[in-house]
């Protein structure tokens, strides 16, 4: 993989008013916790979510590696469904500091481009505050969706660090197939 220069954006909400919610017009939205860890069905999101954004990181992780991490109490995984098919995903991570990370958010590609993404982010971050949140934080970075930054700060979230990170990432999209 070739090393590549990826500026990373790390995003904060600091109250619950600064969230701007905006919400689909669509029926049959639904957002709800996965109460047991389940790995096929995050490495599923992970992979089908992050190919296009260069996710890889957590490829090579085994059956075991996503158990041991989807046991934690500290992470929760929520499921986005239209008309009761899955469409998207949100992975927190609780902080010893109380803050909620939104660690991993993102649509499946085929519900992309369906005005669903600042849903599921409201729907996001209005959960991470009924968790006891005392701050919502989440970064972004080069190789994600060219709206995910607009969406995060059209959502209300400011901007509190900027890095550059000299990166190996691959140089092309990456397939669940």
């Amino acid at each position: 993989m070739p090393l590549t220069d990826i500026t990373i954006r790390y995003l904060e909400l600091t109250s619950p008013a600064d969230l701007r919610p905006k919400r689909s017009t669509k029926t049959g939205v639904q957002f709800a916790r996965i109460p047991l860890p389940m790995p096929e069905l995050n490495r599923f999101f992970y992979t089908t979510v992050g190919g296009s954004y260069k996710w890889f990181e957590r490829r090579s992780w085994t059956l075991t590696q996503w158990q041991a991490y989807l046991e934690r109490p500290d992470v929760d995984t929520w499921v986005l469904t239209l008309d009761g098919v899955p469409s998207g995903f949100v992975e927190y991570n609780r902080h010893e500091n109380a803050d909620v990370e939104i660690k991993y958010f993102g649509l499946l590609p085929s519900f992309v481009g369906h005005g669903l993404g600042a849903h599921l982010l409201t729907e996001a971050v209005e959960r991470a505050w009924g968790m006891g949140a005392s701050r919502v934080i989440l970064d972004t970075c080069s190789t994600d969706h060219p709206r995910a930054l607009p969406n995060y700060l059209a959502r209300g979230f400011r901007e509190y660090k900027v890095e550059v990170k000299r990166k190996e990432i691959p140089d092309h999209a990456l397939s669940p197939w």
